[in-house]
């Protein structure tokens, strides 16, 4: 006898979601996979899920609800809605927003009855309507005639002084279907930057638009002059609306975006003069284009804009545009550094000097998870034979990309020759691309070769290169979304969010920190809810990934998540455990010059036994590589030991991750000379890092003791 025919996924989903109420909370069933479902049946089931999602009084179909719509948006799978499923959906509709969502699923043509139900969503004309022009022009397509004439009639009356607003609506027909929904479906505008996307990732694709930023910005810099010169009488705050103000930064980000090449001279215009009175006053003739063009920048960085914004805050003179485009500065400088490709043309033409080696160094770095390659000739124009670059190319190892797939690692001697590893010279040829040497893309035999290299000729690299560590998720964890590789630290939060924001880090609103590296962000879980000034200490989490698609982050599995990103995120999290789980705050927050208050001696013993019995990570595994070759030397004459998680001189031991010094087991203290950021003790290491000198030190003054 055949075995009963189980009921289809659809049909069991539908009996669960319209299932009366359960007796107990935990009668829900088990976790249903929604993945073979196509979006016909998932559109066939839309209705039922809405209702439930409604429902607070059947908290088993809620539940069941709100796991099939998370699981949707994790597959991206979205519903294909027939005519009936739309009618009834839009009939539980109580906004624009949700209205919109249930229409971006149906690819039907329109009704009486579609007319009727989003009349009643549009309610009467008003001012609403103009305010949220995209909204109610993507709506009233689908009314008829009237509506649409009415929307016309009210965006006139209502942005009857701001041009720019009644451009971009008259614009909107000529826009693709995407670039329509994507105005319409953002608040990104309207001060929501975390809860909505930015319409300007899908408008700068869109040629109509690209066209009207041009015209839109070129029109706001001649106002701005016009202001400027006299020939327009000056009004505080009077150059735009408040309802314009969003068209310009919405046009000036699309070009951002596309780094075009007519933004330039106009940013030089738009920042200065619009947060800059033309007369000896305190005002600005608009407030909240200065402030949204800073947030742009900050956003969407590029040399010439980051240099705007820079002359403007050496201009500015009102207080409160002052302190805001201040913040955007260095988060814009950080993020042009995430943009290598572009922000690599300001070496040629800037002075050398400390802000302009940093940023270089910042963006150099970036390179080393996100893939940039140039040609040979842009390479040695922008870097090695530029004023700015020329330090850093000659101190940093190189990869040549040449035919046939072949890769060849090189320095640049004393007279700018390549050579190899080994000390060898090497050819490149002229159609070679370069890009920066990660040690993860070497075998071990190179890795090493550059390290002894390195050394013997005690060569200062700008940032950690040869000596970088790497890292790489465990086979268990390859097909798995979570690495537990820092789960299980506990962790100090002050430095833990000094450090992180210093880093780039930003705090997440569901728990812990997130960070973008190009397309990819970086999640490290905590298990409190963090925030500025937030004393104690936290339990770190697993670490997971992200790819952003056009409307959500896509959590990845760590096999897909490329390998060099990977690494440096991993390398990230284990700066900061490494920082903020020592028990020597003190250290953490020395360069400050805001020392912790000390922790009592208990306490702070506590701490350190727990942290001796943790696991070496990845960058102690490093110092502990280091300083093998620095006292190397004195490694072979006796004097000095590594053994596990410490280096001993004689009685004493040093722990790698605290810095904690022993004598046969019973903590010692030792003074160490007041450095000043250079190492004293040790004439050379490869790379500055606070405790990796103390402990060198450390050893050098265990070293000179007597008599102990």
């Amino acid at each position: 006898m055949d075995a009963p025919l189980t009921p289809s996924l659809v049909t069991h989903l539908q009996q669960r979601l319209n299932a009366d109420r359960v007796d107990h909370p935990d009668f829900i069933g088990p976790p249903l996979d929604i993945s073979p479902l196509t979006p016909a049946q998932l559109g066939s089931l839309w209705p039922d899920i809405r209702r439930a999602l409604r429902d607070p009084g059947n908290p088993a179909a809620q539940q069941l609800a709100t796991a099939i719509v998370q699981q949707a948006a994790e597959l991206e799978l979205s519903p294909a809605l027939d005519h009936s499923a739309l009618l009834e959906a839009l009939r539980s509709c109580l906004t624009w927003p949700e209205a919109l969502e249930q229409l971006a699923c149906f690819s039907g043509t329109p009704s009486a009855a579609l007319a009727a139900e989003l009349r009643r969503i549009l309610a009467e004309p008003g001012a609403q309507w103009a305010a949220n022009y995209p909204q109610a022009y993507m709506l009233t397509q689908w009314v008829d005639e009237e509506a649409r004439g009415a929307l016309r009639r009210w965006v006139e009356q209502h942005h009857g002084n701001s041009p720019y607003a009644r451009q971009e609506f008259e614009l909107l027909g000529q826009l693709e279907p995407r670039s329509q929904q994507a105005l319409a479906g953002s608040e990104y505008w309207t001060g929501h930057h975390h809860l909505s996307a930015d319409p300007a990732r899908v408008l700068m694709d869109d040629a109509a638009y690209v066209e009207f930023s041009q015209q839109i910005l070129n029109t706001a810099a001649q106002r701005l002059d016009t202001i400027h010169s006299g020939a327009t009488p000056y009004v505080a705050d009077g150059a735009f609306t408040t309802d314009d103000t969003p068209v310009i930064a919405r046009a000036a980000r699309v070009a951002l975006l596309r780094d075009a090449p007519w933004l330039p001279p106009l940013m030089d215009i738009l920042l200065p003069k619009a947060c800059v009175a033309p007369t000896q006053a305190k005002t600005a003739p608009s407030q909240s284009l200065a402030i949204a063009l800073g947030h742009c920048i900050e956003q969407v960085p590029t040399p010439e804009s980051v240099q705007a914004l820079r002359s403007a805050l050496s201009l500015v003179r009102h207080a409160g545009i002052q302190k805001k485009l201040a913040r955007n500065l260095k988060p814009a400088e950080r993020g042009l550094a995430q943009r290598p490709e572009i922000a690599l043309r300001l070496a040629p033409t800037s002075t050398p000097g400390k802000a302009q080696h940093g940023l270089l160094a910042n963006c150099l770095e970036s390179g080393l998870w996100q893939a940039f390659e140039l040609p040979l000739r842009d390479w040695r124009a922008q870097l090695a034979d530029s004023a700015v670059g020329s330090p850093f190319t000659r101190s940093l190892i190189w990869v040549a990309h040449c035919d046939h797939d072949q890769r060849r690692s090189f320095l640049l001697d004393a007279n700018a020759q390549a050579m190899d590893p080994w000390g060898q010279s090497l050819d490149l040829k002229a159609g070679c691309r370069i890009s920066l040497w990660h040690p993860l893309s070497a075998s071990a035999e190179e890795r090493y070769a550059w390290q002894k290299l390195i050394s013997q000729r005690r060569i200062k690299q700008p940032l950690r290169q040869v000596f970088r560590e790497y890292y790489l998720p465990s086979p268990p964890e390859l097909e798995s979304h979570h690495c537990q590789a820092f789960a299980g630290y506990s962790l100090s939060i002050r430095p833990l969010i000094g450090l992180a924001r210093r880093e780039g880090w930003k705090i997440d609103r569901d728990g812990g920190l997130n960070r973008c590296l190009g397309d990819v962000r970086v999640s490290f879980a905590v298990n409190t809810a963090l925030y500025p000034g937030l004393e104690g200490h936290c339990l770190s989490g697993s670490t997971s990934f992200a790819r952003r698609t056009d409307r959500h982050w896509q959590p990845m599995q760590l096999q897909d998540v490329p390998p060099q990103v990977f690494s440096e995120a991993c390398r990230a999290i284990d700066l900061l455990v490494s920082v903020s789980s020592f028990a020597i705050e003190e250290l953490a927050q020395s360069a400050t010059g805001q020392p912790l208050p000390q922790m009592p001696a208990a306490r702070r013993e506590q701490r350190l036994n727990l942290l001796a019995g943790q696991n070496l990570t990845q960058m102690t595994l490093m110092r502990r590589h280091v300083l093998g070759m620095a006292f190397a030397t004195l490694i072979e004459e006796g004097l000095v030991s590594l053994e596990g998680r410490h280096v001993r001189a004689g009685d004493y031991a040093v722990h790698l991750v605290s810095g904690r010094v022993t004598r046969n087991g019973a903590p010692v203290e030792v003074a160490l000379a007041g450095q000043s950021g250079k190492l004293a003790a040790l004439p050379w290491l490869p790379y500055d890092e606070v405790l990796l000198e103390r402990i060198a030190n450390t050893v050098c003054v265990l070293l000179n003791r007597s008599g102990d």
